[in-house]
């Protein structure tokens, strides 16, 4: 039986588990706010596709981190399966790598439209001043 004895090697699934839960969970946050929210944004031909590659970005990390669940649960069912080598490692790190992107785009994005709403505000004509005489 290859059972991991160290507890230095049982933590590092815990940790790892733990890890990926709060990947998921903040991926997740940041396409349901940008969602809900997207209506405030200005939409602009530039800010969409952004905004569609951060989401992308951060649905794969979802889908990497679940897999890397999966592998862990695997390896700790399985004596002779360890979730730090193979697919578990290759799904962690796409997970990783993949939220590291979202979260890049989706702040490119968030930047962006700031910038396009200042330009907007800039470029919009001074309001009309009216002056009503009263007699």
């Amino acid at each position: 039986m290859n059972r991991p004895t160290n507890s230095v090697e049982n933590d590092a699934h815990k940790i790892a588990l733990e890890l990926m839960k709060q990947l998921i969970t903040l991926a997740s946050g940041v396409i349901a706010l940008s969602a809900a929210f997207i209506e405030k944004f200005p939409t602009r031909w530039v800010t969409l596709p952004v905004l569609a590659m951060s989401w992308v970005a951060l649905l794969l990390c979802v889908f990497f981190s679940l897999q890397t669940i999966s592998a862990i649960v695997k390896s700790r069912l399985a004596a002779d399966a360890e979730w730090s080598k193979g697919s578990g490692q290759k799904y962690a790190r796409s997970s990783k790598y993949a939220f590291l992107g979202g979260i890049f785009l989706f702040a490119t994005f968030a930047f962006v439209s700031v910038l396009s709403m200042k330009a907007d505000e800039s470029s919009a004509p001074p309001p009309i001043k009216q002056v009503l005489k009263v007699p």
